[in-house]
């Protein structure tokens, strides 16, 4: 019984610092200085991004939503926008029977 209960409290603590330790990547947090907004649409899930300012030239961005349904993926690009002027959006759409989810995304900049 103990051992069960070692083995237990063991994994807890693992598990626990494998999520603790994860890259800012990997939490899904969008570029400094940018909102990002997830909403539904019909049969799928889309996702907006809203930057306010741009460290770099030139001062342009666009979404890139990373899509998922059933076993199949997939991305989907928004639109080209500069920062101040308005979000860029992507959309994932899935089928009748197979909804589609954005399981990640990041933004370029050109």
């Amino acid at each position: 019984m103990r051992r069960k209960l070692a083995a237990l409290v063991a994994s807890v603590i693992s598990v626990g610092t494998v999520m603790i330790g994860l890259p800012a990547s990997a939490r899904d947090l969008p570029p400094p200085y940018c909102d990002a907004y997830r909403y539904s649409v019909l049969a799928g899930q889309g996702i907006s991004v809203f930057c306010d300012y741009l460290p770099y030239p030139p001062y342009l961005y666009r979404v890139v939503a990373h899509c998922a349904a059933g076993s199949s993926f997939w991305y989907e690009l928004g639109y080209w926008v500069e920062p101040g002027f308005g979000p860029s959006s992507a959309e994932c759409h899935g089928g009748l029977l197979n909804v589609a989810r954005v399981v990640g995304y990041h933004v370029d900049e050109r």
